[in-house]
Parts: C-alpha cells; structure tokens; sequence
C-alpha cells in the first residue's frame, strides 16, 4: 500500500505541474501576436531542460510573446518540449507503475484511481493539442496575411504573379 501511495503522490504531482504547463500554453496561444512574433516554424529548440519553476517563467514566456521578443519561439519550444517529457513521463508512471501496482493490491478504489489519471491524461493531451493547433493556425493566418499586405505594398496583385505556395494555402484555407 506505501508504494502505491507514493506512485499516486508521484502522479499528482506530476498532474499538477502539467496544468500548470499546459493552462501557461494555452495562455500563450491566446496571446499570440502575429505581427510581432517571428513566422519561422523550424527554429532550433534549446535541448537541455528547464529546471526553473517559478512562477515567473510563465508570465516571462507571454510578455515575450506579447513584445516580439527574438527569444519568444525558443521559449514557446522550449514549454511545448516540457510539456511533451511531462505527458510522457506521467503516462509512463500510470501505464508502468500505477496500474501495476494496482492490480497488485486488488482494490477497487486503486483501479478506479489508474482509471481516473488516464482520463486526466488523455484530458491534457487534448487541451494541449488544440492550443497548439491554435499557435499553428494563428502562424498560418498570419503568413497569409503577411503576403497578402506585402502583395498590395508592391503593388503586385496580380493571381498570375502569387507565390504557388500561397495559392495552395489560400486554397487550403476556402475549403476549410
């Protein structure tokens, strides 16, 4: 029963710092300025972890986001990874650990527990795949526009002149 109780002490703590993570990017895709923020989608991520967890590192990433900021990508990528590790590693505990341990100690209440932290998990993963399906929209609204602007700055709107790559995405985005 003590390892048990560890591994669910283990898994909340791990929840909580998830939605501490994931409700940060949520707020993030919400913020998100197109025309400050750099369009650039394959910018190089910083690998090493970030062990900071203050509660400051939150607001930093959306005022970044909100100013501009060159750093603001890597610090997107850098929650977007974070998150990713945490959502593995807590499916991880709850698939390799929990559940075992679970049907080990043949209560109910534990195996309703390993059920509940699976719907949280799977919970977090939706909410954090539509905010970045969010971010990616937002970057694509905002390359379109950017192209359509920049097409009436230089005077060159003529269809013939587009860009095929912009056809495609102005095509792509009439029939959704």
């Amino acid at each position: 029963m003590d390892e048990f109780d560890s591994l669910r002490r283990e898994a909340t703590k791990l929840e909580r710092h998830l939605e501490d993570r994931v409700a940060r990017y949520q707020q993030l895709a919400q913020k998100f300025n197109p025309n400050a923020a750099t369009l650039s989608t394959t910018a190089a991520v910083d690998t090493q972890p970030n062990n900071n967890n203050n509660n400051n590192n939150g607001s930093s990433i959306l005022e970044s986001m909100e100013t501009g900021t060159s750093s603001s990508l890597e610090e997107e990528n850098s929650l977007q990874n974070e998150i990713q590790r945490t959502l593995s590693n807590l499916g991880d505990l709850i698939n390799h650990k929990l559940s075992p341990a679970a049907d080990r100690s043949s209560k109910s209440q534990h195996l309703l527990l390993v059920k509940r932290y699976r719907e949280i998990l799977f919970d977090l993963t939706g909410d954090f795949q539509k905010a970045t399906s969010t971010l990616q929209r937002k970057r694509e609204q905002a390359e379109l526009f950017s192209g359509s602007h920049n097409r009436g700055i230089h005077g060159g709107g003529d269809s013939s002149q587009q860009d095929p790559a912009m056809e495609a995405l102005l095509r792509e985005r009439s029939h959704i």
